[in-house]
């Protein structure tokens, strides 16, 4: 039991990782079409690019969440 929430740490790890990727990603992506956009495309595509940082912050959170339950389950066990 203890080797397989190893392994689960271990690949909610890898998770966290890509979704900080991603969300690198998407704040530079933000920043540069903010840099660029007119009004229009401002009111128009920023809210969705601001909720797409958002959902990747939430993940990250989700799975750091998970992760720490898993390792506290290893100190206990």
């Amino acid at each position: 039991m203890e080797q397989k929430i190893r392994k689960e740490i271990e690949s909610i790890k890898e998770r966290i990782e890509w979704k900080k990727m991603d969300l690198d990603k998407a704040v530079k992506d933000f920043r540069e079409s903010a840099a660029v956009y007119d009004a229009y495309h401002i009111e128009n595509f920023i809210p969705k690019k601001i909720e797409e940082i958002t959902e990747y912050r939430v993940e990250i959170k989700r799975l750091a969440e998970q992760k720490q339950l898993l390792e506290y389950m290893l100190q206990q066990g």
